[in-house]
């Protein structure tokens, strides 16, 4: 009979018999590689699950990108509307403008008031989208003057608020507001995770009325209200957004208005979307390498169960290369199958998660697959199945022919692989990193990312390591069974590394999640209520403040009034660099729209100077401003004292020299400014104040009628209500990663699962034997019970450490907050592990127990 290596010169030849024999032995089917499947299916279908949803979503941004600017171009002004000249301009040259203007207000029921978004239109708007009000009622006519009231809509908040009804009138300013519909869709409504209070849309003429806007102020509105006019612009088929911005900056090189287009249409979702995507997918990542454990297990266990085909091979001829092809091929296919499944998973799951979409977006997304995103899953899937495969199928090709004629205790004894054989392992890894790096939006933290798992899979590996080497030292006393159980955790073969490193990863990754949002929430319910102040009252005017004070302090138990004047200004140089040219990163909020600032001629309460030295109590060198900025600002700017930073103030650009750092607690609730300005040119500006009153939750109500009826340009801001609204932020986005981390959770009780099913065959020997020797059901169930007991509680202890030192290093060194040790997202976690391996394990052992001795021992 002629060899195999005398018929297979040449690969070709040799992947056309690797891929007949391999079918072959695929045609039995998928036994054994259950496991092996799931956790695939799990790890990809959760990436590409998130990156599904996060492509409809961010694609729907870039389609309705118009609708939800209102433009093809918007301006933004502060305090002031755009000269006739600018407004003249802008007709001139586009097709159709809007204006429209922004304020916070109060408005009043029968009964009740509440602060509103109010929103003033023009007889243009909407200039792309639709305006949809609830019950079919037409939007066109709904916000005109009828029988000398005007109409205006709203939010359904604001009608449950006020307790009225359409057709009910409420007051605003001097006016009375007819609410003719309820908004259903305001197709440019920017997305924001705090709004102060419901929409209340009304005309610009009718805002003209409520007497919140003089013409004749020097910042066009009623003293110590703030309003932001916007300028809807639909620019000739012609011109580009850039080409018409590049004429507009020639035009009006000071105008001071912020301009966006269409392809940053709404920067605050867009960035959510992509830093929850991140998040979410690291997450999934996790279970992807968790799961990896699982796969690496099967394929051991498969290769292990074919170790005397792999020996016939040998005997008759083939070459090691014709058995690593072999295998390589059964189980390519076989992670193409759990991909698949996989992919299907996150293709259908956008279609589950639609409904709970629906109506808290301002755009319509169509949910669905999309290919970039199944093929960034694919990749993931197939890279992992490598990196965690080849080490076992590389040693396969090892087993020799002799091995047909002798019994063996087992294939893998974790010998190290060649230095020849490296890069098949390499190679993967690195292409696993890389893509892991680039497919993120923020390469920071995967680098992280990477750098955490690195070091959780090395700690839980030496964990596994160190439990075998305890377990060999420890005798169990004169306990036979105790023995038993210490001697199974060491035994050859045995599943305590594999086991205590993907359990441990997965119950590092519940601990980490569990402890964030549980400080956070801590923070917010427990830490956050007992020091912050009850209100922040805004557009408070500084002739009214000293009533203001006499007022509120006649309340009982109100007490440390603070007060602080209040400005707006935009960023648009830092140390002489205009603001558009600093480059990207997590700071430019400092640079986004406008900044609340003040001035002080001395420091804050508490201010901590962590760089240069605050200006003399005097000062008020107009011709020289100096501005205190916070030390993160000035760490992500690399400013440093002597830098200037320039402001546009109502127009007018004002630069100031950095004297000083402060060090500011944002979490405090206090009212903290990135920037504090010297006296002397910015308090020449109109300006307001703001201020802050500590009282018990019973007086809320009161002081909030109070400042309703003597101030009503003043808005009150309960501090609680903004809590319980962070509060509902969090809890969704935790329920989100506890969702996809409880995936690697179950990846890791399925590699759990199956180290139990490969462990199965001994399990049923050793307790056959046991039972002829007279143990009991009882004695072999403790046994077992105590093995995985002691791989539980200690994987259980060491993923509590890891993960909280993963969740302090989040907490306090990326969010700069506080960490608190709270006992059950530390102590949960380890009787997740403990209850999960203690019921594999009685899983196990029952089946164990169940079988009968006699055909055992006649075939042994």
């Amino acid at each position: 009979m002629s060899s195999i290596s005398q018929s297979t010169n040449g690969a070709e030849k040799l992947w056309s018999i690797a891929w007949r024999v391999c079918r072959r032995e695929l045609r039995g089917g998928f036994s054994g590689f259950r496991i092996f499947l799931a956790c695939l299916a799990l790890g990809v279908g959760s990436i590409a699950a998130v990156g599904n949803v996060s492509e409809s979503v961010l694609n729907a941004l870039e389609r309705d990108g118009r609708t939800l600017l209102g433009g093809d171009v918007e301006l933004r002004l502060v305090h002031m509307p755009a000269s006739e000249e600018q407004q003249t301009w802008l007709s001139e040259n586009t097709e159709r403008m809007g204006e429209l203007a922004t304020m916070r207000a109060t408005a009043y029921g029968p009964e009740q008031r509440r602060l509103v978004e109010l929103k003033a239109v023009d007889d243009v708007y909407p200039l792309f989208g639709e305006m949809e009000l609830a019950d079919g009622i037409p939007f066109d006519g709904a916000l005109s003057k009828k029988d000398g009231v005007w109409g205006g809509v709203a939010e359904a908040g604001l009608l449950e608020r006020l307790k009225i009804n359409v057709g009910d009138t409420v007051r605003l300013g001097d006016i009375n507001i007819q609410v003719r519909g309820v908004i259903a869709t305001e197709p440019d409504k920017a997305v924001g995770f705090f709004n102060f209070g419901p929409r209340l849309m009304v005309s610009m003429d009718a805002l003209a009325d409520t007497g919140l806007v003089q013409p004749g102020s020097p910042i066009n509105l009623q003293p110590g209200s703030l309003i932001n006019y916007y300028y809807a612009l639909d620019l000739n088929d012609a011109e580009t957004p850039k080409v018409f911005r590049d004429r507009l900056d020639a035009q009006f090189e000071d105008a001071g208005w912020r301009v966006r287009d269409v392809s940053d249409a709404n920067p605050g979702l867009r960035r959510f979307i992509e830093r929850l995507t991140l998040f979410l997918t690291l997450v999934g990542l996790s279970a992807l390498l968790v799961g990896g454990i699982g796969v690496a297990n099967a394929v051991r266990s498969h290769i292990e169960s074919k170790t005397s085909v792999i020996a016939t091979l040998k005997s008759i001829g083939a070459s090691h290369g014709l058995v690593l092809r072999i295998y390589f091929l059964q189980i390519l296919m076989l992670s193409l199958v759990g991909i698949g499944i996989g992919l299907l998973i996150g293709a259908v799951t956008p279609a589950i998660i639609a409904p709970l979409l629906a109506g808290r977006l301002p755009i319509d997304v169509t949910l669905g697959p999309a290919l970039p995103s199944l093929l960034i899953a694919t990749a993931f899937g197939v890279l992992t199945t490598l990196v965690f495969a080849m080490p076992s199928l590389l040693r396969a090709r090892e087993i020799p022919a002799a091995r047909l004629f002798r019994a063996s205790a087992g294939l893998m004894n974790g010998s190290a692989l060649r230095k020849r054989d490296l890069p098949y392992v390499g190679v993967p890894l690195i292409l696993l990193l890389l893509l892991t790096v680039f497919t993120a939006t923020d390469r920071e933290i995967a680098l992280g990312f990477i750098a955490g798992s690195l070091l959780a899979i090395a700690v839980f590996a030496a964990a596994g390591k160190a439990i075998v080497s305890l377990s060999k030292r420890m005798t169990g006393g004169r306990n036979a069974f105790s023995r038993l159980a210490l001697a199974n955790l060491h035994r050859p073969g045995a599943s305590t590394v594999p086991v205590a490193l993907s359990l441990g990863l997965g119950l590092t990754l519940l601990v980490t999640i569990s402890g964030i949002e549980g400080n956070l929430d801590h923070e917010i319910n427990e830490n956050l209520p007992d020091s912050a102040p009850a209100f922040f009252f805004l557009d408070i005017q500084p002739d009214q403040m000293d009533q203001f004070k006499t007022q509120l302090l006649e309340k009982d138990n109100v007490s440390d009034i603070e007060q602080t004047p209040m400005l707006r200004g935009r960023v648009v140089a830092i140390d002489g660099v205009d603001a558009n040219d600093v480059g990207p990163g997590d700071d430019r909020w400092f640079l986004r729209g406008d900044r609340g600032l003040t001035f002080a001629a001395s420091p804050p309460p508490e201010t901590q100077i962590v760089r240069g030295e605050w200006w003399p109590a005097d000062y008020d060198d107009a011709a020289k401003p100096l501005v205190s900025i916070s030390r993160d600002i000035g760490e992500a700017f690399s400013l440093e004292p002597g830098d200037t930073l320039t402001v546009n103030l109502l127009g007018r650009d004002i630069t100031a020299e950095i004297a000083n750092w402060r060090e500011i607690e944002w979490q405090s609730l206090r009212m903290n400014f990135a920037m504090v300005f010297s006296p002397g040119l910015i308090d020449k500006a109109p300006y307001s104040l703001i201020a802050t009153a500590h009282m018990p939750r019973e007086m809320e109500e009161p002081v909030d009628r109070m400042i309703g009826i003597d101030f009503p340009n003043v808005s009150a801001i309960r501090v609680r209500e903004a809590l319980e609204a962070a509060n509902a932020i969090l809890a969704g986005i935790g329920t989100a990663l506890n969702a996809t981390s409880s995936i690697a959770i179950v990846a890791g009780v399925l590699v759990l699962a199956g180290a139990v099913a490969a462990g199965r065959r001994k399990r049923i020997y050793d307790a056959v034997v046991l039972k002829t020797l007279g143990a009991t059901r009882g004695n072999i169930l403790y046994a077992y019970a105590l093995e995985y007991g002691i791989l539980g509680l200690a994987t259980g202890v060491i993923a509590a450490l890891f993960g909280s030192l993963a969740a302090w290093s989040v907490l306090v060194l990326i969010m700069e907050a506080s960490w608190t040790f709270l006992p059950m997202t530390i102590f949960g976690p380890i009787a997740i592990g403990l209850f999960a391996t203690l019921s594999a394990g009685f899983i196990g052992t029952w089946q164990a127990l169940r079988s009968p001795a006699a055909p055992l021992l006649r075939n042994e």
